[in-house]
Order: C-alpha cells, then sequence, then structure tokens
C-alpha cells in the first residue's frame, strides 16, 4: 500500500469509523480499523460486531494493499496534525505514515482476524432526502429511553406502507409518530415491511448525516430480513436489526377529545421549565387547564426548595368550561414541545387518567403523546 490523500477527509472518516470500534476487551480486534488500498481510494471499515461502517477516502494510490492498525491511537494522531496532505505506506502489516514533518510508525495486525463486514446485495431500497429524514428521525426519538427492559422498545420502529413511511418511537410513558408521505421518498418495494432500528444505530446515522451535510442529498436504505444499511455517498452503515414484536400501540391513540387546546410553544415551554425547578424526583408538575381563564398554569412544590405557580395563555380552546387537572412528567412534556417545530400547540385531553396529545397546530404528519403520573 501507497496512497496519499488529504488529511481533513480522511481526518472525517478516521473518527466516524472509530466511534463504531469495539470496547470489548475480550475481542480486543474490534478496536482497530482495517484500511484497504484499492484503485484510487481508501476504504475504511469499522465494527463492533452489531453496527458496521464502510467509508470511501479519494485520492492517489501507487500501490494497493490492506492493513489493521489500532482505531484509538490513529484517530488521535491525525486529530493533532496541521499538514495538508498524508501519505500512507504499508510496511510487512505496519504502516507508516508521513506529511513533510512527521514519520510515525502504526503497529499493524493480522488481517484474517478482522471480522467481515456484510454487505446486503439486495435490489430493494427507499430512497429519501437526508434532512427530511433527519429530521423526522429527530422528532421521533426523544420517545425512547434505551434503557427498557423490553428490547422492541429499544429501537426506533420503521413500517413501510402503501402510502407512508411511518417512524415511530416509545418507552411506554410517551409514545411520537411521524408520517412521511409517498411524495417524500421513493421506493421499488410493493409489500409492507417493519423494522425495529436500534437507537444506538440512529443516533450514529444522525451525527453521520450532519457530518456529511454537504456531500450527496439522498440516503438509501437497504432492509434485509435481520439487518439494514443505509448508503450515504460514499459510506455505508450497516446494523442488526432488534428482532422482536413492536407492540400495537394504535388502540392507546385517542380518536376524540374532551378538550382541544391551541397555545403559544414559547410561553408555555417558559413556565413548565420554571415550575419543573421544584419539582420532585419524579419530575412532577400539576397542569391546570382552565377554559374560563383561558389559562395553563403549572404548579409545584417541594419541601427541600419551595413552590412555584407559572402562567401561560390559551388563545384558543373547545371543551367543558370546568377545569382539568393533570400531573405530568414535565421533562417528558417538554420533549414533547420541542419535538415540532410548530410555534402554536395543539393540546388535546380527555380525563386525567388518560394520554395527552401534543403537535403542532396544523401538523397533520406527527404527534406525541404523554401518560400522566399516577399521584
Amino acid at each position: 500500500m501507497k496512497f496519499t490523500t488529504l488529511v481533513e477527509p480522511l481526518k472525517k472518516a478516521i473518527n466516524a469509523a472509530e466511534r463504531i470500534t469495539g470496547k470489548n476487551i475480550t475481542l480486543p480486534m474490534l478496536a482497530n480499523i482495517l484500511l484497504k488500498v484499492n484503485k484510487n481510494s481508501l476504504q475504511i471499515l469499522a465494527t463492533d460486531l452489531e453496527i458496521g461502517v464502510d467509508i470511501i477516502v479519494s485520492g492517489r494510490a501507487e500501490e494497493e494493499g490492506e492493513v489493521v492498525i489500532p482505531a484509538k491511537v490513529f484517530n488521535n494522531f491525525l486529530s493533532n496534525l496541521s499538514e495538508e496532505k498524508i501519505n500512507l505506506i504499508q510496511d510487512g502489516q505496519n504502516l507508516k505514515v508521513e506529511d513533510g514533518k512527521h514519520s510515525v510508525m502504526f503497529q499493524g495486525f493480522n488481517i484474517e482476524d478482522f471480522p467481515i463486514i456484510p454487505h446486503i446485495k439486495s435490489d430493494k431500497y427507499i430512497s429519501i432526502n437526508k434532512i427530511k429524514f433527519q429530521q423526522s428521525l429527530e422528532q421521533v426519538i426523544p420517545a425512547i429511553n434505551n434503557i427498557s427492559s423490553k428490547v422492541e422498545l429499544n429501537g426506533v420502529f420503521l413500517k413501510l406502507e402503501k402510502n407512508n413511511l411511518r417512524l415511530v418511537g416509545t418507552d411506554s410513558f410517551r409514545l411520537a409518530e411521524k408520517i412521511i408521505t409517498k411524495d417524500n421518498y421513493k421506493t421499488n418495494i410493493t409489500n409492507d415491511i417493519s423494522l425495529i432500528i436500534p437507537l444506538k444505530v440512529i443516533q450514529e446515522l444522525l451525527r453521520l448525516i450532519a457530518e456529511n451535510n454537504n456531500e450527496t442529498e439522498l440516503i438509501e436504505i437497504i432492509p434485509e430480513i435481520n439487518q439494514v444499511q443505509f448508503n450515504l455517498g460514499d459510506l455505508r452503515l450497516i446494523s442488526q436489526l432488534i428482532n422482536a414484536q413492536y407492540p400495537n400501540y394504535s388502540a392507546i391513540i385517542p380518536q376524540s377529545f374532551e378538550y382541544e387546546i391551541i397555545t403559544p410553544k414559547e410561553d408555555l415551554i417558559e413556565a413548565v421549565k420554571l415550575s419543573g425547578l421544584f419539582s420532585g424526583k419524579i419530575n412532577n408538575v400539576k397542569f391546570i387547564f382552565s377554559p374560563t381563564k383561558h389559562q395553563i398554569i403549572t404548579t409545584a412544590e417541594d419541601p427541600t426548595l419551595g413552590a412555584a405557580t407559572n402562567i401561560s395563555p390559551i388563545l384558543n380552546i373547545k371543551g367543558p368550561k370546568n377545569d382539568l387537572e393533570i400531573n405530568l412528567n414535565y421533562r417528558f412534556f417538554l420533549d414533547g414541545l420541542n419535538s415540532t417545530n410548530y410555534q402554536e400547540i395543539f393540546i388535546g385531553l380527555n380525563k386525567d387518567i388518560n394520554p395527552i396529545l401534543i403537535k403542532g397546530k396544523e401538523e397533520n404528519d406527527f404527534f406525541y403523546l404523554l401518560m400522566p403520573l399516577k399521584m
């Protein structure tokens, strides 16, 4: 191997690969990355056996070859370089790196011991604008906490239907659903499919989209029975799926509401945050929805801190004239408000034991459900 490339794109690629590498001390090979030069490109591979990444960096190749080296030390080395270009030279199973001012030799390992990263060869795909997909995922992941004993709740549920791509997240206390209509994506898949993608994979995908913001506009999703692959320009992310049955959540979605409220988002966020400063260990804040006063009153009290009452306005309300009091986890409530970009919020309410629904006033493709606290 003898390969010359620019330092900055190599830094970005190695940093992404190093995040994927395994931290399991019983499998030290997973802490390494595979560098493979073929024609005028450098292929970088890393895996923790659950997630794998394959990144291509362009450059000038004089000799082909491949080496396996420690990811962390190579990433740290690159992060301290100020030179514009770098030369990678294979020396047996080791890697020599030169940039005009520095010459470093990295200890390599047997290539045969590096795990194979699968490549999904299916011709089935879903192609979508990466920013649209990023924004949609960011709306549903706040409802996932990734520590549930129910493995099916530790990921994003993706369901391709005839006319929609549906994304869902839940931790059983709250639930968020985003619908992407068919005019926003392309697919050659004709049947309905369902996948549960681990949250850590979604989080890594969001980082990669942010880091590759100036690259390709589209992201391609390649589903398989037990795996999913995301193609993002010269980058490929592959992951195992969560093999479980996602709960039938449709039964808990309210079909109608006794109270329908429109309220300014920022005023409500401010009131809830201030009351939340005095909430207890379970983040409890009492919400009083008052039709006669056209107010949402939030109250909280802690014997060691004090008490707070804060008011935000209601712009419009439909329903009974009597007040409705509900105890809510205020942090979860704020997650719902922050999951929409609308400045006027719709809140749908029934009884104090029923879930409340939050969405933007004119938002028809997203909602956030939150269960009340039992006091």
